[in-house]
């Protein structure tokens, strides 16, 4: 079946072509899509009409109309495909949802608006080169690789069209192609503006940055006063704020809580880790790479070639212009691997084995890791067993408590009494989006806890872990601020800190400006924009760039103070490699960015002199035929 995405292609596509059809042009795909949502934004804003109960159409825009079965064809497509990118079969009323039939109408009433254009500057294609493009569909070849006049019927029966119909969208198509490029090719600019880009970007700066640290300058400060601390909470209000909360009781039974009540012994424990051979008792693995050969005898040729060390495994990949993933075969026991076991399990790490065949033809084995066999005794594994069994009939046992636990809340039973009868724990915590709580990193009682209100009835929830617990908001507790009280110690560090990252950047100010030393200094030379100085903040190379020949600046950091002197500019060699490349994709961008600006030019041109009206009766029609 002829796929229908090959005639109803959007402005996108049309770039696309150009691009792959004329790399000189080199348009990016950033630019496809500005032009593409120009033309989505622009064209989504016409007017909508009524076109008289004509049923074969679903509008036009200028003298070019728009058919129903075109619309069709499109939201089917559309519909297939994304249903395919969603893994199961969504309905028109989900792509509505999405805005994606808008998008498909956006972009069918785009291909009228260049195809408009092209009519009126006459543009269009001649038979032959219709007939061309016809025969050089693959969805249209027979077994033999030649143009197959019953695969073009059928293909068109399927798809809906009629032959006429067909080769006059592919007429269109060509004629859309031809508009398209002729406004997006041949659009230069002056190189000059590209080498002053480039040698903007290229320009190198050296620099020596002095760093200082409290312990150097024997810097320290002491307990700050309860009106600095005040001073300093009120400046940073909102790292200290509890935002509102809900007090919440709940009530939990987790199986570990019920672990002393189980017994084990060791012929429950020995049954378990005989049930468990593959657990404690693991075979020897390898892991292979693999390759192929057509014929035994080359396969012995390799080989041998191999053994004399006139070539390597890596080379073999290497010539065949192969990957690591591509031979990559897995890791296997004796047992998984049915092809060359004996002659792999005999082998050493890094040995190629060969050649065995197979039914896919004769291969080789490199031996890249062999993973020795495991044991585990019995008594070496005895904790793990007995803990896992007894939290295993734990689960059961609380398994056997959720209907009296469910009959005693449902009662008027209070959370409490779930704690007195059934052996629950009952713990209160105050939930907000910054709380850090253990029983919180569960998402169940996360998300209870998000949408429980005051008023809610506790209820019976099961943990994945197999345990229980029901809740209860108590009071909402309004966001406050921190008192000092409670965060003394937090608040200050804090202090003590900024305040010494003050202190710090003062003294910085001062060696610089008395051009002093003391300190760790490090050297950079001929560092460009685009860097970035390992352990060093991120501002310190654009910094650098704003400063001239001998000027310094002091940039605070975390605990420490750098100090940036700038030493020399060394202006761009644009008669490098590198330059030139880079001169090059420079003026590719701005060539393509002034394209982009024709082609908004043209666009709106084509919206001002071309009227769209869309008939709502025959879109709701073609829309219900998809319910």
């Amino acid at each position: 079946m002829l796929p229908s995405n090959k005639n109803f292609r959007d402005v996108t596509a049309f770039v696309q072509e150009i691009t792959m059809t004329k790399s000189k042009t080199s348009v990016s795909k950033i630019f496809v899509w500005i032009l593409l949502g120009f033309l989505f934004v622009g064209l989504i804003g016409f007017g909508t009409g009524n076109l008289s109960g004509n049923v074969k159409t679903i509008g036009k825009i200028g003298e070019t109309e728009i058919s129903v079965n075109q619309y069709f064809r499109a939201l089917q497509t559309e519909l297939r495909n994304t249903s395919q990118q969603f893994g199961q079969q969504l309905t028109l009323q989900q792509l509505q949802a999405f805005g994606i039939q808008q998008r498909v109408l956006a972009r069918l009433v785009t291909d009228k608006l260049l195809e408009n254009e092209a009519l009126k500057l006459s543009i269009s294609v001649d038979d032959k080169t219709v007939r061309n493009s016809i025969i050089s569909l693959t969805a249209f070849k027979g077994p033999d690789g030649n143009f197959n006049q019953d695969a073009y019927n059928f293909a068109l029966e399927n798809a809906g069209y009629t032959s006429t119909e067909f080769e006059e969208e592919i007429r269109a198509e060509k004629a859309r192609n031809i508009l398209s490029q002729s406004i997006l090719s041949g659009n230069l600019t002056n190189k000059f503006q590209s080498q002053i880009l480039a040698a903007f970007l290229l320009e190198e700066r050296s620099f020596n940055i002095q760093i200082l640290t409290p312990e150097r300058v024997g810097l320290s400060v002491t307990d700050p006063t309860s009106e600095q601390l005040e001073s300093f909470l009120k400046t940073n209000i909102d790292k200290y704020t509890v935002p509102e909360s809900k007090s919440i009781t709940y009530a939990v039974l987790q199986p570990q809580m019920l672990i002393d009540k189980v017994k084990s012994s060791d012929t429950i424990l020995r049954k378990l880790y005989d049930e468990q051979q593959q657990r404690y008792n693991k075979p020897e693995k390898r892991t292979l790479d693999r390759l192929s050969f057509l014929t035994l005898d080359e396969a012995n040729s390799v080989m041998a070639n191999l053994k004399k060390n006139l070539t390597d495994f890596d080379t073999l990949i290497s010539d065949r212009n192969l990957s690591d993933e591509d031979v990559f075969y897995g890791t296997f026991t004796n047992e998984q691997l049915l092809d060359g076991n004996e002659q792999v399990f005999a082998g050493k790490a890094g040995e190629v084995v060969g050649p065995v065949k197979t039914d896919l033809g004769p291969v080789i084995f490199r031996i890249k890791e062999i993973k020795p066999a495991e044991t585990t005794s019995f008594e070496e594994a005895k904790p793990d067993l007995e803990n896992e069994y007894k939290l295993s009939e734990s689960v059961k046992l609380i398994d056997g408590k959720i209907e009296d636990s469910q009959n005693l809340l449902a009662a008027g039973g209070t959370l409490e009494e779930l704690q007195k009868e059934l052996g629950f724990r009952v713990e209160n915590i105050l939930f907000n989006s910054e709380a850090n709580i253990p029983i919180l990193e569960n998402k169940i009682f996360f998300d209870t806890a998000q949408i429980t209100t005051i008023n809610d009835f506790p209820e019976i929830e099961e943990l994945p872990n197999g345990g229980l617990f029901a809740m209860r908001v108590d009071e909402i507790v309004e966001a406050r601020k921190m008192e000092i009280n409670e965060i003394r110690t937090e608040l200050t560090n804090a202090w003590q800190k900024q305040e010494i990252q003050n202190k710090l950047d003062k003294i910085a100010e001062n060696m610089l400006d008395k051009k002093q030393y003391k300190g760790k200094i490090l050297n950079f030379n001929k560092i460009t924009r685009d860097e970035s100085l390992p352990d060093l903040p991120a501002s310190i190379v654009e910094e650098g760039f704003k400063l001239s020949i001998g000027e310094g600046i002091v940039i605070s950091g975390d605990g420490e103070s750098f100090i940036l002197q700038l030493k020399n500019i060394s202006n761009a060699d644009l008669s490098s490699d590198t330059a030139k490349l880079l001169v090059s994709q420079v003026n590719n961008q701005l060539n393509n960015s002034l394209s982009a600006d024709l082609f908004e030019s043209f666009a709106n041109m084509a919206r001002m002199n071309s009227k769209l009206d869309l008939n709502e009766q025959a879109l709701n029609a073609v829309h219900s035929s998809f319910q």
